[in-house]
């Protein structure tokens, strides 16, 4: 058997049409993924046939080799490409052709789709060239992704993507496929175990009779319990959430670029449904408040049964305030009507996988951060005289960032990260070299919890170049992150206080360092 290639052009509406029957027909996943792509000005796309895919492998050793009906074992991957590729092919060798579509990938690769020989759920593993909404004074960023390769001709195509995949419900249902594209960045990213839709079903197997109630185990749903179960098998630590709040308890994670499981409610039905946050939509606001949820329109979600890079509304109205597009909603038909999901009414459950070196909450950093300023500016005096005596005056950006916290308007920003990354934002970043040398010196643990600290009419701007923070602290995240014991540095404007975690007398293990020249510098947003 021989592999076939084969490049088709997408030119007109008979072009696109043609491309829905080879990606498996008429559904509301392949009309989601064509959306995109036409979003994303694909011109051209090249079939590679047959294709052996790994995770459809998997799934085929565990369920379909064993049904009666004959399952086909190959598939077909399609490549997507934002220009003509149709002379690549035609080259008259095959090291010419490699060279020209690694070119082309550099320039205009939009990534691939494998096709699976499923009627129902043709859209198996697929990478996409990550995208959000668009919009006035909206800004979309995908947090979770990471660069995904393939392997084409001999050539290396990469396309920064997040990994999505149609659910197929005689193998997994909604919570299996989230957790698998959520798994499935961290081991792209940060290279955990490589787990397949079958190894995840595996991991949730049964307890109790509640949870025993289809073949095979958990094809129907999973309970919130057996996700938990999956999850700390699979390797992270599982981090759940529940209440009204919702949205506002994940956000630091998803602002971290940590993978959130998302459970949402169905009105009237028994089952609810999973998605997978990869990212959020902050929009400039009429009424900006401290709150950095507020800000937050949409969280972008991978929605397994509506497709890639979707928009779950944070509020029942936020859709229609900031102008959503109808296709980027998620959305499912019921005799009823259709219902448009969004976070306030529908969001019920959600789980973070948590890396399993960090041993904080996001709350408990912020918690801390805010303690130690508060404290901070009820010395302001002090601070401020101490610093005019080293430095002939004190920072005026100091006075600016007390009366915003007077007032109510300083807002506070947490996200996790790693040593090498938080490094590298500042090493590369906006700071004055002075509080460069000061922070590229501190001694840090693999992750830590970092709070900017901005104010509202800082934070209230659609674009990222415009938000700029006046400080931040570092809280060391294998700490508990409650009370100062975490706490390893605290930059003010002007001033940054160091503390060493490991030095048991208190007065000796702290000390302030005057900042020369300190300045408003650019805060870290995964763009």
């Amino acid at each position: 058997m021989n592999v076939s290639f084969e490049i088709r052009q997408l030119k007109n509406a008979a072009d696109w049409k043609q491309l829905s029957v080879v990606l498996g027909g008429a559904s509301d996943v392949v009309s989601s993924v064509i959306h995109h792509l036409m979003l994303s000005n694909v011109t051209s796309y090249l079939i590679e046939d047959p294709y052996i895919d790994r995770d459809y492998s998997s799934d085929y050793r565990f369920f379909y080799a064993q049904t009666f009906r004959t399952h086909e074992r190959h598939c077909k991957r399609v490549h997507f490409f934002a220009e003509d590729v149709d002379k690549i092919l035609a080259l008259p060798n095959w090291t010419d052709r490699v060279k020209a579509l690694e070119t082309t990938s550099l320039r205009s690769y939009c990534g691939f789709c494998v096709v699976r020989p499923l009627p129902n759920a043709s859209i198996g593993r697929t990478a996409l060239k990550v995208r959000g909404p668009e919009g006035k004074d909206l800004e979309a960023v995908i947090t979770s992704k990471a660069i995904i390769r393939a392997n084409l001709l001999g050539a290396e195509l990469d396309v920064l993507s997040t990994s999505f995949m149609q659910q197929e419900s005689r193998v997994g249902a909604c919570a299996q496929i989230a957790i698998w594209m959520g798994a499935r960045h961290m081991h792209l990213r940060y290279r955990y175990n490589w787990l397949s839709v079958a190894d995840i079903t595996k991991l949730a197997a049964p307890t109790t009779p509640d949870e025993a109630t289809s073949l095979p185990a958990g094809s129907d749903f999973l309970t919130s319990e057996r996700m938990i179960r999956a999850v700390s098998e699979m390797g992270f630590q599982p981090l759940c959430f529940k209440g009204a709040n919702i949205g506002e308890q994940i956000l630091p994670y998803v602002e971290s670029g940590l993978p959130v499981i998302l459970g949402l409610k169905i009105p009237g039905a028994s089952i609810g449904h999973a998605v997978t946050v990869i990212g959020r939509v902050l929009s400039k606001i009429k009424a900006p408040t401290s709150r950095p949820i507020d800000f937050i329109a949409g969280f972008i979600v991978h929605d397994d049964q509506a497709g890639p890079y979707k928009v779950i509304p944070t509020t029942p109205t936020s859709a229609n305030d900031v102008g959503f597009a109808k296709e980027d909603l998620v959305e499912i038909k019921r005799r009823s009507g259709v219902l448009q999901f969004n976070l306030e009414d529908h969001g019920v459950f959600a789980m973070a996988l948590m890396p399993v070196r960090a041993f904080s909450t996001a709350r408990a950093a912020e918690v801390t951060a805010l303690g130690r300023i508060q404290s901070a500016f009820a010395q302001i005096d002090q601070i401020k005289a101490a610093v005019a005596k080293q430095n002939g005056s004190a920072n005026p950006l100091l006075d600016d960032l007390f009366a915003a916290y007077n007032s109510g308007r300083m807002i506070l920003k947490t996200y996790l990260t790693s040593a090498e990354s938080y490094r590298r934002h500042i090493g590369t970043g906006t700071a004055s070299d002075a509080l460069k040398d000061v922070l590229l010196e501190v001694h840090l643990p693999h992750f830590t919890w970092v709070t900017e600290i901005s104010t509202v009419d800082s934070y209230n701007n659609s674009s990222a170049g415009l938000r700029r923070i006046f400080g931040h602290s570092l809280i060391d995240a294998t700490s508990s992150g409650r009370e100062v014991v975490g706490l390893l540095m605290l930059h003010l404007p002007g001033v940054v206080f160091l503390r060493d975690v490991n030095e048991p007398d208190a007065a000796k293990s702290q000390k302030a360092v005057v900042i020369e020249n300190d300045n408003l510098y650019d805060g870290r947003d995964k763009r």
